[in-house]
């Protein structure tokens, strides 16, 4: 087999008509008849170095076949039974550190089942979790879960209690009907966060403390990649088929509820409930449009005045048909009245020394409240200082700019289109300063240890670009300020 000459780039031995060009030109008169049989032999190189070159290729190419993923195995994926949450691992993940992660779950929560799947096309090794229906039972009491009781007894919703099984309702299949897919997730998703950390457990090269959350620590760190639920494909073949494909029916908001929980199934039914309203206002609208769009500005001033009104009542009365509705689906799906967060379970990433909580009598991780006023009055309230400061001079920057930015486009005649460059620049440090935002809340409440994690977005997200919006919301900025907990 010949090699590919470097003296001679093929680039420069075959020009646009596929005729042979000699490296070396001749004068304009011709060349000589060497000159011709060094083409031809030039051409015949290049020739078979080219099929040498394709059949190096089709002798290849073969051999990597394991390292793509064919389409169709994509499309005609076998789901995975029993199986409700998946932790992922990155690539090139040691066998040591995954086996010390399975005896951690099988020590941590007995009873957990757990396959280990390997997969080839990104070399990396995912943990199959479910739990029996027995440990669901237990973990359904621990959690205090609402189920609802059957008709005998009185039908409404009550705490589960393991020992009053005969009194709820079952369904056909007990271990498959009795709890949904989305509390089967969060029960095995809370087992996972149970697990706590002992004395001198290292994970690879990090080192646990004493009483620490095992999983949230390791994702944080990137030692776990993802933890995911999978969805179940018959239960959103039929969502597709009652919720996607119909348009004119109602919602299906309990079989939403059902799957994806109750604060997505709130936030749909709020978004039709809006919908259905504004067909008032929407009415209203198209009647003060054609009663006072004259041409008159006297009589337009004077609709959208009357308008104006109409949608102050419009939207008041609203609000209250709101409460109204979103009571109900609270009170259908168990959520209005819940349990005070000093009864409820620690975040996962809230450590201290564990002692028994004066509450619930149960051993809990307890952090000393000085420790959280020092951190609280010398760290995070000059952090947020800093973030409000940053928010206003970038809101004071842009309504500057966007003036100037106007007056010269008025004045040089550039296309009006230009005069929103500034509105874009601002929603773009909008999103940046949003994500540090994200990151600095999270920071703060694991340094300072707060039991349960509560975020706010700051102001900013609705910045108006108008001067009179602006002072109105300046205003609002400092009557309620933005906190962290």
């Amino acid at each position: 087999m010949k090699t590919i000459r470097s003296d001679l780039p093929l680039m420069e031995t075959v020009n646009k008509t596929g005729e042979v060009m000699d490296p070396v030109t001749d004068n304009e008169n011709g060349a000589t008849r060497s000159n011709n049989n060094s083409g031809n032999g030039l051409f015949a190189t290049a020739k078979e170095s080219f099929e040498s070159a394709s059949r190096l290729l089709r002798r290849k190419i073969p051999r990597t076949g394991h390292l793509m993923t064919p389409r169709r195995l994509w499309i005609n994926t076998v789901p995975t039974h029993e199986c409700d949450i998946v932790i992922m691992f990155p690539p090139k993940t040691e066998d040591m550190e995954l086996m010390w992660m399975l005896s951690q779950l099988r020590s941590g929560t007995p009873g957990l089942i757990v396959q280990v799947k390997h997969h080839p096309s990104t070399d990396s090794y995912g943990l199959y979790l479910t739990a029996p229906f027995s440990l669901m039972l237990k973990t359904a009491e621990e959690l205090h879960l609402p189920k609802r009781l059957k008709q005998d007894h009185g039908g409404g919703l009550k705490e589960f209690v393991q020992l009053e099984m005969n009194l709820f309702e079952t369904g056909e299949e007990m271990d498959k009907d009795f709890f949904t897919t989305q509390e089967r997730q969060w029960m095995v998703y809370h087992l996972l966060h149970t697990l706590r950390a002992s004395a001198n457990d290292q994970f690879g090269t990090f080192k646990f403390v004493e009483g620490q959350a095992i999983i949230p620590k390791c994702l944080s760190e990137g030692l776990i990649s993802q933890i995911y639920p999978l969805h179940d494909l018959d239960a959103l073949q039929q969502l597709r088929q009652s919720w996607v494909r119909t348009f004119v029916k109602k919602q299906p908001l309990d079989a939403v509820c059902k799957y994806f929980g109750v604060k997505i199934a709130m936030y749909f039914a709020w978004l039709g409930h809006y919908t259905f309203m504004l067909i008032i206002p929407a009415f209203m609208g198209f009647i003060f449009w054609i009663g006072f769009g004259r041409g008159d500005q006297s009589s337009e001033d004077i609709g959208y005045v009357l308008f104006s009104l109409f949608n102050v009542i419009w939207f008041s009365i609203y609000l209250e048909a709101w409460k109204r509705y979103s009571s109900e689906l609270a009170y259908k799906w168990g959520t209005l009245d819940q349990r005070h967060e000093l009864l409820m379970e620690p975040r996962p990433l809230y450590f201290g020394n564990l002692e028994r909580s004066p509450v619930t009598g149960r051993l809990e991780p307890t952090y000393p409240a000085w420790k959280r006023r020092v951190f609280r009055y010398f760290v995070t309230v000059p952090v947020i200082v800093l973030c409000l400061t940053v928010v206003l001079s970038v809101m004071i920057i842009s309504l500057k700019s966007q003036d100037w930015w106007d007056k010269h486009i008025q004045n040089e005649g550039y296309y009006f289109w230009l005069s929103y460059l500034p509105k874009v620049l601002l929603a773009v440090i909008i999103t940046l300063l949003d994500e540090a935002y994200y990151k600095v809340a999270l920071w703060l409440n694991d340094m300072v240890s707060i039991r349960q994690l509560v975020l706010f977005s700051f102001l900013h997200c609705v910045l108006p670009t108008r001067p009179r919006e602006t002072e109105r919301a300046t205003c609002h900025l400092a009557n309620h300020p933005t906190t962290y907990w």
